[in-house]
């Protein structure tokens, strides 16, 4: 075998090799978390508002302009802190190698499907926006529907498994930051698989949220609580760490 029959067969071996091993690389999939904590739970503390009064004296009539503030029965908002490795495993899950991460960074999803059609994920349309608020019992017209909620399209790019979601392309909306609303962090998204709503939150690393604290996410679903249908509805969790 001469030099450049000993070159063209090292070179088709070579070949043969990078597309055997690129034949078996994927984008990876958001993970189910290895762990899932609740911490603490609460509800607007109706108690603490002292009762309003304004004088009454016969023969007068009295015009009174009343502002009140009705917690909200068909959203939950979720919030907390990420942590993670990144891992290098077999498909047995041993551990090749891992590292520690210092800082975090991804996205959270949050779905009432346990089961999820990750290479199907899409940005939600206006049907599927719709099909969520008949699942809350919300006319669109309900300051609290899902069209008055995730009622932007601002928000940055990101990848879920091989989908690449372009920035400002999906329905979306911002988490409030210091009991007020804000348009800079917290992004939101709705997404879909096809089958079921997908609710995905952009992770911001430390970063000062509704209640004054740092926070890793926070995630805004839609969940019915209406008269007639009291209960608890289990959301299923994934992370995808960058």
């Amino acid at each position: 075998m001469n030099s450049n029959e000993r070159y063209i067969a090292v070179l088709a071996i070579a070949l043969a090799l990078a597309f055997t091993l690129g034949a078996s690389i994927v984008f990876a999939d958001p993970n189910a978390p290895s762990t899932l904590t609740p911490i603490t739970s609460s509800a607007r503390n109706t108690s603490t508002q002292p009762a309003q009064s304004v004088d009454a004296r016969g023969g007068n009539v009295t015009e009174v302009n009343i502002f009140a503030l009705t917690q909200t029965r068909v959203w939950q908002g979720y919030y907390g802190a990420i942590t993670g490795e990144i891992t290098l495993d077999n498909g047995n899950n041993y551990t090749f190698y891992n590292w520690s991460m210092t800082t975090v960074s991804g996205e959270v999803y949050a779905t009432r499907n346990a089961t999820i059609n990750w290479s199907g994920t899409n940005c939600s349309n206006s049907t599927q926006r719709t099909a969520e608020d008949t699942y809350i019992a919300r006319a669109a017209s309900d300051g609290d529907s899902v069209l008055n909620t995730y009622n932007l399209t601002t928000h940055p790019a990101f990848s879920v498994g091989s989908f690449s979601v372009t920035a400002n392309s999906c329905y979306s909306t911002n988490g409030f930051v210091n009991n007020a609303s804000q348009s800079a962090n917290w992004s939101m998204v709705l997404l879909h698989d096809d089958y079921s709503i997908i609710y995905a939150s952009i992770i911001n690393d430390s970063v000062i949220g509704f209640d004054g604290v740092a926070h890793d996410f926070q995630l805004l679903v839609a969940e019915n609580e209406n008269a007639g249908s009291i209960g608890t509805t289990p959301y299923y969790f994934w992370v995808e760490l960058n």
